[in-house]
C-alpha cells in the first residue's frame, strides 16, 4: 500500500493507494480508474464520476492542476517526506541561536551537499537521507552557517540522531 499526504490549496489529505481500482481518501474507500489522455492530461473516474484533469509539473512534488476550469496547487508527499518536513520545521522553530537536525527517520545516508563553514538559506538541501527506498531531501529549517555535518555518506541513523547542526 502507497500511502501519501496530499496537499490542495492548503488543505492537507491522507491518501492511500490499495490497489490499482481501490484508494482510501481521509478514511473513506472509494474505487478509482485513471487513464492517460496524453502527457499532462488524465481522465480520472473516483466512484463513477469523471473528471479531466491537466496537470503541470513545478518541482518534485509540486503540481498545478485544472478541473473542471479551476486551478489548483497540489504538493504530494508520501507519509516519510511529510514527517520529515514537520521535524525540520520544527526544528527551525527553536529559538536557540544553534540548531540542530535530527534524523526524522531511521536510514543511511546517501549524499552529504553542504559542508561545515557553508552559508546556507532556509531550504537549501543539505544532505540525502535513505528510509524503505526512498530518498528524502533534508533541508535547512534556518538560514546560517553550517557549524557541524556530523554524520558521513554511507552511514546508518537512528531516529533522532543529531545529523547536522547550524548556527
Amino acid at each position: 500500500m502507497n500511502e501519501f499526504v496530499v496537499t490542495i490549496d492548503s488543505e492537507k489529505k491522507s491518501v492511500k493507494i490499495i490497489n490499482e481500482n481501490e484508494v482510501i481518501i481521509d478514511g473513506k474507500k472509494m474505487n478509482y480508474e485513471i487513464n492517460s489522455l496524453n502527457c499532462q492530461t488524465f481522465l480520472l473516474r473516483i466512484n463513477n464520476i469523471f473528471y479531466e484533469i491537466s496537470s503541470e509539473k513545478i518541482n518534485n512534488e509540486k503540481f498545478s492542476l485544472l478541473v473542471k476550469g479551476k486551478r489548483f496547487e497540489v504538493t504530494a508527499r508520501t507519509e516519510l517526506q511529510e514527517r520529515a518536513r514537520k521535524l525540520i520545521e520544527e526544528a527551525g522553530t527553536s529559538s536557540s541561536q544553534k540548531t540542530e537536525v535530527k534524523a526524522p527517520m531511521p536510514g543511511m545516508i546517501l549524499k552529504i551537499k553542504k559542508q561545515a563553514g557553508d552559508k546556507i538559506n532556509k531550504g537549501d538541501s543539505v544532505l540525502i537521507l535513505e528510509a524503505m527506498k526512498m530518498e528524502n531531501d533534508l533541508k535547512a529549517p534556518a538560514s546560517g552557517v553550517i557549524k557541524s555535518i556530523d554524520v558521513s555518506e554511507g552511514t546508518a541513523v537512528e531516529k533522532g540522531t543529531v545529523l547536522f547542526a547550524i548556527e
